[in-house]
């Protein structure tokens, strides 16, 4: 079974950004951990003043997004007896059979 085209290029797509921020993600680990790599893309890296995404994640200055978990109280447990069984109805599929007549007496 073959997919329809506009599902495959969604599929390349998402697989190919994800590879695209994959690759700028190690590319700035790289320039971070060689600092001939920075000052082959950046000529001032040595710059005091220089400011960039290699140098904001060598300061540690990187934004991580996170939530607070909120804690949830569980509700009370209330705890009641059972109710009366006053009657227990079962319902049940009496079909009649070839060669089987209806029931001679039916009690519940």
């Amino acid at each position: 079974m073959t997919q329809a085209p506009s599902k495959r290029v969604w599929r390349a797509a998402k697989r190919g950004g994800a590879v695209f921020c994959l690759a700028l993600v190690v590319a700035v680990y790289a320039m971070a951990a060689v600092p001939a790599l920075h000052k082959l893309v950046h000529p001032d890296a040595g710059d005091p003043s220089h400011a960039c995404a290699v140098t904001l994640f060598l300061g540690g200055q990187v934004h991580c997004p996170g939530t607070d978990a909120g804690v949830i109280t569980a509700p009370p447990v209330l705890i009641s007896p059972a109710p009366a069984h006053c009657a227990d109805f079962i319902s049940a599929d009496v079909r009649l059979l070839p060669g089987r007549g209806p029931p001679s007496c039916f009690f519940v």
